[in-house]
């Protein structure tokens, strides 16, 4: 698997503020080697028609939710992606082997995969845009955002047929299984201005202290 990484993502879902010393980054270093290892990564998209509801529903092809976040976000758009990714089962059987190892080996791994999904999620993104037919991507909207429900999760990993195809499934206290996993409505829009927002940006929670200035 050939990622960009940004390793100042790491250090920040480490809770590193400024420069990290030297002794954080080569076990941010050593964590992310072992992430990159042991991550399988699998993606799957649908691209379907959108209609922003009076009353402030959405409706995502068969999937409706009641959402004034995403519905704004989706403002202008055409079309959408239901997409979800996941790292595979192999980074939280490493997770679970870290908390033998120390506390702060397993925030160091939490952390690389955090990122690692991120940056996986963005290649995907690509090749979603190299299909998008003329349209732009708007930045991918998460169940849990907003007030977006996390319940909504399940609806769309089913659509998705996410646990046949690439191994994702969500419980009854919706925790998605494997856990570094995403999932995601990527709106289409013809606006090319759009298609620059970061995540965090349409993120209603503003206390979140991963939140980029």
């Amino acid at each position: 698997m050939s990622l960009q990484i940004d390793r100042r993502e790491i250090y920040r879902y480490m809770g590193a503020s400024g420069e990290p010393d030297g002794a954080l980054k080569a076990l941010a270093e050593e964590a992310l080697a072992q992430v990159m290892a042991a991550a399988v990564p699998r993606q799957v998209s649908r691209r379907v028609s959108l209609s922003l509801e009076t009353g402030g529903s959405v409706r995502l092809g068969q999937l409706e939710t009641a959402s004034k976040s995403l519905y704004r976000h989706l403002e202008g758009c055409t079309e959408a992606f239901l997409f979800a990714a996941t790292l595979g089962t192999g980074v939280d059987l490493l997770l679970r082997r870290s908390t033998l190892s120390g506390m702060g080996r397993t925030v160091a791994i939490q952390a690389a995969a955090a990122a690692v999904i991120e940056a996986f999620c963005d290649e995907c993104e690509k090749g979603l845009a190299a299909a998008a037919e003329g349209l732009y991507l708007v930045p991918r909207f998460s169940p849990g955002y907003g007030d977006l429900p996390l319940s909504f999760q399940k609806p769309l990993l089913s659509f998705l047929e996410s646990d046949r195809r690439i191994g994702l499934s969500v419980t009854a206290s919706l925790m998605m299984v494997p856990s570094k996993s995403v999932s995601a409505v990527i709106g289409l829009t013809p606006d090319k201005g759009r298609c620059g927002v970061h995540k965090c940006a349409a993120c209603g929670k503003r206390g979140c202290p991963f939140r980029r200035a």
